[in-house]
């Protein structure tokens, strides 16, 4: 009988280790960037470094700075510096006026062409980038119903406009 109580107590141990794996889920923005329209433009960055998603604003163009910034926006009187990372990768600018505001104290956003959807992924279906494959902008890709999208980051795309408006 006592047996019995013990396998019963170790069953019930083991089904609660079992239950607390559950896999981390994120929410991803998947937007584009750029004015071609071949699928290879899709991005995606955790919905959760997302301010909000602002469409028509005027942007206010600064001197001295590199070809990338396009200037500032006004979001409740406070200056946002928008960065087109199209033109960082080395395409063409975009036209578009729709800008993702970034949740951080950099009071940076991003010009972007059109958003595409909100994805919840689980930690599987995105793909780091090892050492040697390393890139200064993406941390690796996330795949979305069988298509790669890559994974921005924005922090080190925040960083490098920090360095390069102090130097200039």
């Amino acid at each position: 009988m006592s047996e019995e109580i013990l396998s019963l107590i170790k069953s019930g141990k083991q089904e609660k280790t079992t239950e607390h794996k559950i896999e981390k889920k994120t929410t991803w923005l998947i937007f584009t960037i750029g004015n071609q329209a071949d699928g290879n433009n899709q991005y995606a960055i955790p919905a959760e470094i997302v301010k909000e998603i602002l469409r028509d604003a005027t942007v206010f163009p600064l001197p001295f700075v590199p070809p990338y910034v396009n200037g500032v926006l006004n979001r409740y009187g406070d200056p946002y510096v928008v960065i087109d990372s199209a033109v960082l990768e080395g395409k063409e600018p975009q036209k578009s006026l729709l800008f993702i505001v970034m949740n951080d104290e950099s009071h940076t956003c991003l010009r972007i062409t059109d958003v595409k959807d909100f994805f919840t992924a689980s930690e599987k279906d995105v793909v780091k980038f090892s050492e040697a494959e390393l890139s200064d902008f993406y941390d690796g890709t996330l795949n979305i119903n069988g298509q790669e999208v890559f994974v921005l980051n924005v922090q080190s795309i925040i960083e490098k406009v920090g360095k390069e408006i102090a130097a200039a």
